[in-house]
């Protein structure tokens, strides 16, 4: 960031000017037991109410305004007096919206049409399309209330009443009397409440949440719930725990352990720690013991600092560990976790961390003063990281965190070694992190602030504030290895202000990591002309960023999926009415969104729903794979990583994500498996349309991120006309070291007069024995288009758009070809042997789309593979886990053979 004397929030600016001091250790044996922190979980039954917003004066009330509305005083509910026998019980953590719907108080807004005829009906302003207004429960203040008893034998100490995230601004009192007043949904406020509590009686807190704010910009808040984006639904609420804690009398906090050099024969790590003692005049000493165990918990360094102090002090230590085991991403290598402690004879804190090193080096081919340095170097091995954005799970704070830990376990299945938590989303939890630490699956954290960044001084210091508390929250995790200011934030001046405190903020408390402005900067590239912009996906041939950090295409959830949250009955109509459960559920809240996922496809007559689905998730996975592969075939010289748009789903419906809402995963997460796997063969085109008389032409790459050198594999491409006839066929003998990738050879042909339509190219890499070790299939002239289609698709965006959608639809679904489908047919068989499907094409010619259906998706539960291609007498075996779900209603087809069922 450029040099700027900004800073939003004085207390943390004087807490981060705190100097840290090296401590003077000696070795000491670790401590056989450790001060236990004392506090009272207030989770659980709160009581919750709803109230019109209103303020005592108003400039309205001066004027001649004398409406009900604004002579209205405000509620007084924190007193204690207040009559709560009317009030829903609400679940902390959660949301005002979740409480609702448990109570019976409100329909649920994911499902059916229930939030579209609420905002249609009854949301504000009127004058806005209805996905940008603001519910009834969106416009009004919510009250939280919860009575305890403190534990008597606190009754001598000092107690703080914490909150991990209130959503988002909020008032709170203690039996009656205004303690604090708290904006951020990331944690906050902290508040001593020695003095407040009764001691022999019942206390009561309430929390009083206003209404969130008008507009996302400069909030640091998870924005699609405004409804720009594929739902809505502005979260509400206190959606992360509370509790009561004992403050020790001198109080350890804020541990941070950074490694400073990770080799295999050495590491050195610096542990620095804050210590907030007790207010006395004169300095106190206190035995400090830091100790850093092994994965096994043994200790490996044990020490004993002695330091003198008063009011906050901030000290380091810097611990030599020899023959560390490192921390890899996964694929790379195992991820030991360690754990540090810290502790006096009053309090201690411990973090669990990974020892590895994080270095960004240049591109020899894409460096200079505008670009970043985007060449991932973990423990000194570069890598070309593959990844998908990630956007947040759960807006009504319900679901815990099975589905996320589910989604991540198919996030490792598909190779994808890295996300982008958005920042449109949310800061993740500490759950996440840990098993993305667990896992090796790495980490760019965004605040979240979206498109545009106008803010007021108040605004910047509750945005500093609130960055200082997540960056020490996360620091401490191996996965997390760069921070990102936010979602496609514009250069103004208001932003750079922003951006400027956020930066200082990082580089202050985190300097083991580097703060990337916002995304796209520096060389990193969003693009959505495919797609929002009608452009046919060879427009991405244009577009090889260092770093591609966002693009794809929306597609259809599947239709087991659709019944989980709208009747099934609506789906019996094609093309779609504009019912207001099929809308509230589109990725921007509009038939037009299905004319514009049938422009990429039209494989065949788009003639009903669950055709439509298919197709519109195959769409999905090939754009994606003709983007992302030339993004791999220039690795190591010209790209560094590419994080595509994007793996799970914020509300149930249409979207971008590979992986819907309920966690049931498209045909295009397995296409995004296959070209992100580890040892990769792949073909790049120019197009995906060819003419007779043409020369085709594809080159043909090897990739491979893995820690082993491929010795004498075979390289076989082969390209078919529609009858599966080779046109061209080319085989060679590569050898690719690690991080490695060998551009093997050009496979070109000229094109006959006829059968063009597929022409189907099949990729495959062999070992030195003959088995498979990689296979891709790709389908060109694979989308027929009729004269009035090509009539449609050539009008500007706004007139197709003017268009009625069922009319637009109407023209897919004529009948006409569909060439993946009308190719010569084949027959496969499928069997269960040792827990996996064994497929097998028994016919005379390939199989380039083998679908398996019916499989019994659930969180905990994956298939292997889906949407792959067989070449004649090919076997593959499909592992899954399926519980103890019954597999026997699964099958298989291809796109040119006809259903089979296990045994048959």
């Amino acid at each position: 960031m450029l040099a700027s004397p900004l800073w939003g929030d004085r207390a943390v600016e004087m807490d981060a000017a705190v100097v840290s001091t090296p401590a003077s250790v000696e070795a000491a044996p670790a401590p056989t037991s450790r001060v236990v922190p004392r506090w009272l979980d207030l989770d659980g039954d709160w009581l919750m109410r709803g109230a019109a917003p209103a303020r005592e004066f108003s400039l309205e009330r001066w004027t001649d305004d004398r409406s009900e509305r604004v002579r209205r005083q405000p509620v007084g509910w924190h007193r204690e007096d207040t009559d709560r026998s009317e009030w829903i019980v609400a679940s902390v953590p959660g949301t005002v919206q979740g409480a609702l719907v448990a109570a019976g108080a409100m329909p649920d807004p994911l499902l059916q049409d229930n939030t579209y005829r609420e905002l249609v009906e009854h949301g504000t302003p009127v004058e806005r399309p209805w996905f940008f207004r603001r519910t009834r429960v969106e416009e009004q203040e919510w009250w939280y209330a919860r009575r305890f008893r403190v534990p008597a034998e606190w009754r001598d100490e000092r107690v703080r009443l914490a909150f991990d995230g209130i959503d988002y601004a909020a008032a709170v009192f203690l039996n009656g009397e205004p303690i604090a007043r708290h904006t951020g949904m990331y944690g906050g406020p902290d508040v001593e409440v020695t003095r407040q509590l009764r001691f022999d009686a019942e206390n009561e807190i309430v929390v009083r949440i206003d209404p969130p704010p008008r507009d996302w910009h400069g909030v640091m808040k998870p924005s699609p719930g405004w409804g720009w984006h594929y739902g809505h639904l502005i979260s509400i609420g206190i959606w992360r725990s509370v509790r009561l804690e004992v403050i020790p009398a001198v109080e350890v906090e804020d541990l941070f352990v950074q490694t400073l050099e990770a080799g295999a024969e050495r590491a050195t790590l610096r542990v620095q720690w804050d210590m907030r003692w007790a207010e006395v005049q004169e300095a106190q000493e206190a035995p400090v013991n830091i100790v850093l165990r092994d994965p096994e918990g043994a200790a490996v360094v044990s020490v004993e600092a002695h330091i003198e102090g008063r009011g906050h002090s901030r000290h380091h230590v810097d611990l030599a560990v020899d023959e560390p085991r490192l921390w890899w991403p996964f694929g790379y290598g195992d991820q030991p976790l360690y754990t540090v402690e810290v502790s006096t004879r009053t309090d201690a804190a411990a973090t669990t961390i990974g020892i590895r090193s994080v270095r960004w080096l240049p591109l020899a081919g894409r460096s200079g003063p505008d670009v970043y340095d985007w060449q991932f170097t973990i423990n000194g091995r570069a890598l070309f990281l593959k990844g998908a954005n990630w956007c947040w799970t759960d807006p009504m704070a319900r679901r815990g965190v099975e589905i996320d830990l589910h989604l991540l376990d198919l996030v490792e299945r598909a190779n994808l070694q890295m996300l982008r938590a958005w920042g449109g989303g949310t800061v993740e939890s500490d759950a996440f992190y840990a098993e993305c630490d667990r896992r090796g699956i790495l980490v760019l954290q965004e605040f979240p602030l979206s498109f545009g960044l106008d803010s007021t001084g108040a605004d910047l210091a509750t945005i500093d504030e609130q960055v200082s508390r997540v960056v020490r929250r996360l620091r401490n995790h191996p996965s997390l290895v760069l921070w990102g200011g936010g979602n496609e934030n514009p250069e103004s001046i208001t932003s750079d202000d922003l951006m400027t405190v956020i930066g200082k903020r990082v580089a202050q408390y985190d300097p083991s990591r580097v703060f990337h402005r916002t995304d796209p900067w520096g060389g990193s590239e969003h693009f959505y002309g495919v797609y929002h912009e009608g452009m046919p996906v060879d427009a991405y041939r244009d577009h090889v960023p260092v770093v591609f950090g966002e693009y794809g295409l929306s597609s259809q959830c599947d239709i087991e999926s659709m019944a989980e949250f709208l009747d099934p009955a609506i789906l019996e109509q094609w093309p779609p009415a504009e019912h207001g459960a099929i809308l509230q559920h589109q990725s921007q809240f509009s038939l037009f969104d299905l004319v514009k996922q049938a422009r990429y496809a039209d494989y065949g007559p788009l003639t009903d729903w669950k055709t439509f689905i298919e197709y519109s998730q195959l769409a999905q996975g090939d754009a994606l794979r003709f983007a992302s592969e030339r993004m791999r075939a220039r690795s190591g010289v010209e790209t560094a990583a590419y994080w595509f748009y994007k793996v799970g789903d914020v509300f149930p419906g249409a979207s971008w994500a590979v992986i819907d809402y309920y966690g049931r995963p498209k045909l295009s997460y397995y296409r995004a498996r296959q070209f992100g796997a580890p040892l990769s063969v792949y073909a790049v085109a120019d197009r995906t349309e060819w003419r007779a008389g043409e020369r085709f032409a594809a080159s043909v790459h090897v990739s491979n991120d893995t820690v082993e050198k491929v010795t004498d594999a075979v390289v076989t491409a082969r390209l078919y006309d529609a009858c599966f006839r080779v046109l061209a066929e080319r085989t060679a003998l590569v050898s690719v070291r690690p991080d490695g990738r060998a551009d093997v050879f050009d496979l070109v042909a000229d094109l006959p007069d006829a059968d063009l339509a597929p022409l189907v190219l099949s990729v495959r890499l062999d070992d030195a024995r003959g088995e498979r070790l990689d296979s891709s299939w790709y389908a060109f002239n694979a989308h027929p288009k009729s004269a009035r289609v090509r009539e449609l698709e050539a009008l500007p965006l706004d007139e197709l758009q003017a268009l009625p959608a069922a009319e637009t639809l109407a023209a897919y679904a004529e009948a006409g070809p569909a060439p993946l489908r009308e190719q010569p047919q084949t027959t496969l068989v499928l069997d269960l042997v040792d827990g996996a499907l064994r497929i097998a094409n028994t016919g005379g010619v390939p199989a380039p789309v083998v679908i398996i259906d019916g499989f019994p998706y659930a969180p905990g539960r994956w298939l292997e593979d889906n949407a792959f291609g067989l070449e004649p007498g090919e076997v593959r075996f499909v592992r899954f886990e399926a519980g103890a779900a019954d597999v026997g209603g699964v099958s298989v087809r291809a796109w040119n053979a006809p259903t089979v069922r296990i045994g048959l």
